[in-house]
């Protein structure tokens, strides 16, 4: 695989007594192709393959991006800061690429042998957002914030489909003609916030916002039963928060505690066509995510102790997709990638070793835990939960650092797994 990478951005910044502007200006392009042909059946067979190198007009996205944002000055008199701007963004996406079947295509239930199923599709997104935010000092205690956004974005795609047979290099006929479509999202999604103060060191905190993933075009797969150009519609959340913020003791310790609902329709479902690799998304149904989290950090005397703590519970209250023909109702499953467990705990001890050439001592060792998670949306395909053990230690001064690192360690009889990963940077 030959993948081509190109980012270049310019950030512009203006610091005032009136306000503070920044500019933010991006441009990303990235060409990926296959030098040869990729095995699409996994056999050693002729079958089927995947053919994608057909030169730089061809499988290179390009994206321009560009934001203009306004904000007052950090530090204002009046108890009232604000924030508002635009984002632009500009998206070019031409893909072509082959499935071919083999001399051996038919004992995959293919029905014919050496042909091509060419696709091309030249699909080109635009969008633009405008935001706002404002947070006031209703007293010294109590702060609201609030804030409105507007997205719109328009997705057009153009998409044929060639039947080509071999030895004649030239399409023979097209089994998809060329056809174009072509789709508009927009969206006001607001945000509203209270922070109350009952003392210097605590904080509590209410926040509400509305959550916006804009729909799109299927692309054009060699499955017939799989529509090309069909539009799926936008993801839309709406999320809740409250928590609690402490700083004690002179800041030598900092408790956070925070609650959270989400719930979300119209939820997007990618699902990967084989052999031609190819991702469709479909709306599926409601989503409902609730948990907690916490963070506790204490530092004492150079000793440096932070444990994370997170609990969630995501489930699908409405699914319905297509299995063999059918659908399949997959109600009260758990959404993908996500543990219901979460906890990192880490501790970090720095030891003065010559104070003049500021040369010191690190230790740190973190234990990191996962609960299971899921793979797919029958939630057949799991992983159990598991823990790591992480170390890094060494020597660090003001301008150099010799550091040793390991990772996903498991210790057994004073020895080190082969699991360990071992370097000196």
């Amino acid at each position: 695989m030959v993948d081509n990478i190109f980012n270049v951005s310019l950030s512009l910044s203006h610091s005032g007594k009136a306000l503070n502007f920044n500019s933010q200006t991006s441009y990303q392009s990235n060409y990926r192709y296959y030098k040869s042909p990729i095995d699409a059946d996994f056999s050693p067979l002729d079958g089927i393959s995947i053919i994608n190198d057909y030169g730089k007009n061809w499988n290179q996205v390009k994206v321009f991006t560009q934001e203009l944002r306004f904000s007052s000055p950090a530090e204002t008199k009046s108890g009232f800061n604000w924030t508002t701007g635009i984002y632009l963004f500009y998206q070019h996406n031409p893909v072509k690429q082959t499935t071919r079947f083999g001399e051996d295509a038919m004992m995959l239930g293919a029905q014919d042998k050496n042909f091509s199923l060419i696709n091309t599709a030249t699909s080109k997104n635009e969008g633009t957002a405008f935001y706002g935010q404002v947070n006031y000092e209703l007293t010294q205690k109590l702060d609201v914030t609030a804030g409105l956004r507007y997205d719109y974005e328009q997705k057009q795609q153009a998409i044929l489909g060639e039947y080509q047979k071999d030895p004649d290099p030239n399409p023979l006929f097209d089994f998809r003609p060329d056809t174009s479509a072509k789709a508009s999202f927009n969206e006001f999604t607001p945000k509203l916030g209270l922070a109350y103060r009952p003392s210097s060191y605590q904080t509590l905190f209410i926040t509400y916002s509305k959550g916006f993933r804009a729909g799109g075009l299927t692309p054009l797969s060699i499955d017939p039963s799989q529509l090309p150009l069909f539009a799926f519609k936008p993801e839309v959340s709406n999320n809740i928060e409250a928590g609690i913020k402490n700083t004690l003791f002179n800041r030598r310790l900092i408790l956070n505690l925070a609650l959270f609902y989400s719930n979300v329709s119209d939820v997007q479902v990618p699902t990967l066509l084989l052999p031609d690799a190819v991702t469709v998304t479909k709306n599926a149904g409601k989503l409902t995510s609730k948990g907690a989290e916490l963070e506790v950090r204490s530092v004492i005397n150079g000793l440096e102790v932070d444990y994370s703590f997170g609990y969630t519970n995501a489930t699908y209250k409405k699914l319905m997709i297509s299995q063999n023909n059918t659908e399949v109702d997959l109600q009260g499953n758990h959404q993908l990638f996500t543990p219901k467990i979460t906890s990192l705990l880490a501790a970090q001890y720095s030891i003065s070793l010559n104070r003049k050439q500021n040369l010191r001592l690190l230790l740190r060792c973190e234990w990191k835990y996962l609960g299971r998670q899921y793979f797919d949306l029958a939630n057949t395909i799991d992983q159990s939960a598991y823990h790591t053990l992480n170390t890094r230690f060494g020597l660090t001064t003001k301008k150099v650092s010799l550091m040793f690192w390991g990772r996903n360690l498991k210790m057994l009889n004073i020895s080190v797994m082969p699991t360990t990963s071992l370097r000196c940077i």
